[in-house]
């Protein structure tokens, strides 16, 4: 991989490669971490106290929906409560374990149009981890989404934990030899899936 910030590769058995970005990856205690620099909805950075995003962010396959410090969710929630409200959605009571969730307007639109990017270190310059789509809702209804995100409390062990419903159809590849971490954009925009329907 060398000392860039990207590559492409192939994915099952395609002719069109994915492309990788790649960011530093630390193991503590079992832990698969990454160092998040900042947090951007929709191109737009939310205003956080550096210090929340100093442990790192861990990668989790068991936790089903990522967990974020107080804060951090908080500032998230705010941005996408803006948003669906500008969109003319509803907030309506939340569904455990979500916290924050809106009636479809009357117009279709909703906010799982919405883009969340994570900043992290790259080669020099900071890269992006985009998150959209099915990766930021969940549908608990027919007429109901909620921001697929937990509040896990002012002091967690890590700021932030990745888990499995943000981490779908995405390619992720470990690099134990240079202790980096590659990840593509979500594969719906390269018209493919992590698994055969």
């Amino acid at each position: 991989m060398g000392a860039t910030s990207s590559y492409d590769t192939p994915v099952f058995g395609g002719k069109n490669p994915v492309p990788m970005t790649l960011t530093p990856l630390k193991i503590d205690s079992g832990k698969y971490l990454i160092s998040p620099t900042s947090i951007y909805v929709d191109g737009i950075p939310l205003s956080l106290n550096p210090s929340l995003l100093e442990g790192g962010a861990q990668l989790s396959t068991v936790v089903p929906y990522t967990v974020l410090q107080t804060d951090v969710y908080n500032a998230l929630a705010q941005s996408f409560t803006l948003k669906a409200t500008k969109i003319g959605m509803t907030e309506t009571t939340g569904h455990a374990p979500f916290k924050h969730c809106f009636e479809d307007s009357a117009s279709g639109k909703n906010i799982d149009g919405s883009v969340m990017e994570i900043g992290l270190p790259g080669n020099g310059k900071e890269v992006k981890w985009r998150f959209q789509g099915e990766n930021m809702v969940e549908r608990v209804s027919e007429t109901v989404i909620c921001l697929a995100f937990v509040d896990g409390g002012k002091k967690p062990n890590e700021s932030m934990v990745i888990g499995t419903h943000q981490l779908q159809e995405y390619l992720i590849e470990f690099d134990f030899s240079t202790m980096r971490v590659a990840f593509s954009d979500p594969l719906v925009l390269h018209n493919t899936r992590c698994y055969m329907q």
